[in-house]
């Protein structure tokens, strides 16, 4: 009868408490001691899976009782204290009764295995586990004795991107388990205006002083549920060409992709000036408690990009750009009810790009002029400039005008003719307007200028953002020709004043003055002819 109880015990309890489920179950146990194994199958090949044994059956004539060495009296203790169990224990006193409990399927839940297992795993260390050997995706655990295990998973996975099983319990025998280890995810990209799409990907680019917007995205995965606590962090670093956020903004979607609006959550961005990154945590077991549905956050912020930025000078293969790197640290191990974050993702990272606009300015035949002044400006706004030198211009940040120094909203070139305008975005359209000519020479007409930009590709069609592969520049509505250069050309000559110009009103005051002295001289003649 008892060899009957523990056979309806191994069916009941081959169960995963790591979300592992067995494939079999015995009516008997072999005595046979190379049948005594579990079989867990797993790809991951530096894993460590120890059995320790619970309930010991070495014959089919034996009862069913504690395996060696486990402390049976403070075992049973432990389970009529455990708050999940409640009272489930409280008549107990062997290993029979224990089992009897554990095998009841219609007053036994899953939770209660969970609970079983963790009061379980302070009690069987002494027995001196059995490790699994690894070959071709499963672990064999060759354990000694028919009976009934649990299984930890004592991999030591810190900074890895891998988390630990749950406990497993499992009853020994030629039984294949697989557990299902799950690990959450981080992907970080910045918003593109290229096309005016306004596209998420690896690669954006904008204008000094912009406000850059990022996404980032992470999920949660289902073996939560197996932890005490489970945390994870958002670590994000900045390059110095952007300015660290001030706030930041969450959505919350289950695993269909709907919206959640039933979550109140206010990210907090701890900011650390030294190497311009931030932090975020989430508690995602207190997420969770708001709504089980979550599987999927989405963190919204903006950082300004600032005069650090690097621009990008050369008008091909260029690699002056500004990364930003994003990775999640989180909780990996079950069995560890502390805080501690010891997995990692692998990095996400995403590049910004601003240009160039390299101009000269030449007269007809190609001299370099100096003395001409220019203002660049955006939707008929002049733009303001900080001074590098005299040849090399940025564009202005907002801290940088209201300081005031080496501002200015006027190029004026030198000997060389050469000016150079940093920090200019793409697909925007930007006029270089001369606001006065060199002497002697005409000024130019307003250009109108659009620079376009194409990134590498790799071999899976995705966008390489650590390089782009052309830069053009289109003027006024030429197409565009490669490179980011701009020539203004002036000519020398008189240029008559236009209609309705000062020209006009010199043309009818000479006009009025010959009539008013044709008229006088008419009169003085008549006066002539009387006298």
């Amino acid at each position: 009868m008892k060899m009957k109880k523990f056979a309806a015990l191994a069916a009941a309890t081959i169960m995963t408490v790591s979300a592992v489920a067995a494939t079999s179950a015995f009516s008997v146990f072999a005595t046979a001691e190379n049948t005594n194994r579990i079989v867990i199958t797993d790809e991951v090949a530096d894993k460590t899976y120890v059995a320790y044994q619970i309930f010991d059956q070495t014959s089919a004539t034996n009862a069913i009782d504690w395996a060696s060495d486990v402390d049976d009296t403070h075992f049973i203790e432990a389970l009529k204290s455990d708050m999940t169990l409640g009272s489930k224990f409280d008549n107990a006193s062997t290993a029979a009764d224990v089992a009897k409990i554990i095998s009841d399927k219609t007053n036994w839940t899953d939770e209660d295995t969970a609970a079983f297992a963790k009061v379980a795993a302070t009690f069987v260390y002494t027995n001196g586990g059995i490790t699994a050997e690894y070959s071709e995706g499963k672990y064999t655990l060759n354990v000694t004795n028919a009976g009934y295990y649990l299984i930890i998973d004592e991999t030591n996975n810190t900074n890895k991107d891998n988390a630990n099983s749950a406990y497993i319990l499992n009853v020994s025998g030629k039984t294949d388990v697989t557990p299902k280890v799950g690990q959450p995810t981080l992907t970080k990209e910045i918003k593109h205006n290229e096309n005016g799409d306004n596209g998420w990907g690896v690669v954006g680019d904008n204008q000094i002083g912009d406000d850059v917007e990022f996404r980032i995205t992470t999920t949660i995965p289902s073996e939560v549920q197996y932890y005490d606590t489970y945390t994870y962090t958002i670590h994000d670093q900045l390059s110095e060409g952007f300015d660290l956020p001030d706030n930041a903004e969450c959505f919350f979607y289950d695993k269909n992709g709907t919206k959640l609006t039933s979550v109140t959550f206010t990210p907090v961005i701890n900011k650390n000036q030294t190497d311009n990154s931030f932090v975020i945590q989430f508690n995602i077991k207190d997420l969770l408690a708001q709504n089980p549905d979550i599987a999927k956050i989405e963190t919204y912020y903006s950082a300004k990009l600032n005069g650090n930025a690097k621009v990008a000078d050369k008008a091909t293969n260029s690699t002056d750009n500004n990364p930003n790197t994003a990775y999640l640290t989180y909780s990996n191990n079950p069995k560890d009810e502390s805080d501690k974050e010891d997995g990692r993702t692998p990095d996400s990272k995403v590049y910004d790009w601003t240009f160039t606009l390299a101009g000269k300015k030449e007269d007809d035949k190609g001299n370099a002029l100096a003395g001409a002044k220019f203002q660049l400006k955006r939707d008929n706004k002049v733009i303001s400039l900080y001074k590098i030198d005299d040849n090399n211009f940025r564009i202005a940040t907002a801290k940088e005008i209201a300081d005031g120094d080496k501002i200015v909203d006027t190029i004026v070139t030198v000997a060389d003719g050469i000016f150079n305008i940093k920090g200019i975005d793409d697909t925007v359209e930007y006029t270089l307007e001369e606001i006065e000519a060199p002497a002697d020479y005409n000024k130019a007409a307003p250009t109108k200028i659009k620079l376009s930009t194409g990134y590498k590709q790799n071999t899976d069609g995705t966008t390489d953002g650590t390089t782009f592969n052309y830069l053009q520049i289109s003027q006024d509505d030429n197409s565009g020709v490669d490179g980011n250069g701009v020539t203004v050309v002036n000519r020398k000559g008189s240029e008559l004043p236009s209609t309705g110009g000062i020209g006009t009103q010199i043309f009818y005051g000479v006009g009025g003055a010959i009539v008013v002295g044709a008229g006088v001289l008419l009169i003085t003649k008549k006066r002539a002819k009387k006298d």
